[in-house]
């Protein structure tokens, strides 16, 4: 259960709000392949209960190209829910600042946090473990850059530059989800 317990997965979308990147966490996590988890797959290890309110959260966030916060519950690698808060920042481009999709984390929550709670989840800000948005950050342009990046690389046909953009994706996406965690401010690189 020690991993379970760690993790941290970081996940991009496009903008049809389908999975196209899920970290290695996530398959240590959920026990999930990419392959599974890519398009939507994902929803496939959401809680059934919870399935609904998280397609309506991230369907707002999509038409209204938002940051999203979410609450719900994942199946485990070891075949049970734990409670997690997922949260993503959307990702424009060029040309005109089209919008790319979506880089987000997802972490474990303490079940003493959450008790009876039901899954829920908000649109319009990329809420905190301390209750704060996120404001604007060096990690966040990078973290959009690196979104263009990766779909210019996918409608390129340039396969190989994809791991390497994905590697930088999850750094970017780790440094963005452990300011999260330890309460550091978001907007100063290390």
């Amino acid at each position: 259960m020690r991993l379970v317990e760690q993790c941290l997965m970081i996940f991009v979308t496009n903008a049809d709000g389908r999975a196209t990147f899920v970290s290695r966490e996530w398959i240590e996590c959920t026990g999930q392949s990419l392959e599974d988890a890519v398009g939507f797959g994902w929803t496939k290890v959401v809680h059934p209960d919870d399935r609904e309110t998280a397609r309506m959260i991230v369907a707002n966030a999509i038409q209204t190209q938002s940051p999203f916060s979410l609450r719900y519950r994942l199946l485990s690698r070891e075949g049970q829910y734990m409670w997690v808060a997922a949260g993503a920042i959307p990702s424009f481009g060029p040309p005109d600042q089209t919008f790319l999709g979506f880089l987000g984390s997802i972490t474990r929550i303490p079940e003493d946090e959450v008790m009876d709670l039901p899954a829920d989840g908000s649109v319009g800000q990329f809420v905190l473990a301390r209750g704060r948005p996120t404001p604007g950050s060096p990690l966040e342009l990078t973290a959009d850059l690196l979104l263009m990046v990766h779909s210019l690389v996918a409608t390129a046909g340039v396969a190989r530059l994809r791991p390497i953009i994905e590697e930088a994706l999850h750094v970017v996406g780790v440094e963005l989800a452990q300011a999260e965690q330890s309460g550091h401010d978001p907007t100063q690189l290390h």
